[in-house]
């Protein structure tokens, strides 16, 4: 047999289990990542939970539209958060310099923020946005109300 062809069967086979185990051991299920935005019970605010990428972005668009025309600041909560592209990230980010844009002092405040969402503000600079409130985490992934940045 020829040495090339076992190593790559291999690989095959090595590729196969390791996609498995990645299966088995993801809890996500379908329900869980079908987008939802819903309004916050304990403040003027948003609950974005799921999957969300351009296809769903005009709904997160006119949410987000419909709370800035509440005249005030508001909280979006991401604890439900499954998977979040950049464009989602910047129509975030573009509705809290929307809020600054009129000179009032009104903030956007990004609550439960997954790890990767804020490394995404992180690298992009857009944490350093005027409006945009990161709300801090607890080492649990909790979020705190606190500074912006530490």
């Amino acid at each position: 047999m020829n040495t090339t062809h076992a190593t790559s069967a291999f690989a095959l086979v090595i590729a196969a289990l390791i996609e498995r185990l990645v299966i088995a051991l993801t809890p996500i299920t379908a329900a869980n990542r079908l987008p939802r935005i819903t309004p916050l019970a304990d403040r003027a605010g948003l609950r974005i939970e799921g999957e969300f990428d351009h296809v769903t972005l005009p709904a997160l668009r006119q949410a987000l539209t419909s709370m800035a025309n509440g005249g005030g600041g508001f909280c979006v909560d991401l604890s439900g958060l499954t998977f979040i592209d950049t464009g989602y990230l910047r129509a975030l980010v573009g509705a809290a310099a929307a809020l600054q844009d009129g000179g009032a002092d009104q903030v956007l405040t990004l609550r439960s923020l997954p790890p990767h969402a804020r490394r995404l503000l992180e690298l992009t600079g857009w944490h350093h946005t005027p409006g945009l409130h990161l709300q801090a985490s607890t080492p649990s992934g909790r979020s705190t109300p606190g500074p912006a940045h530490s």
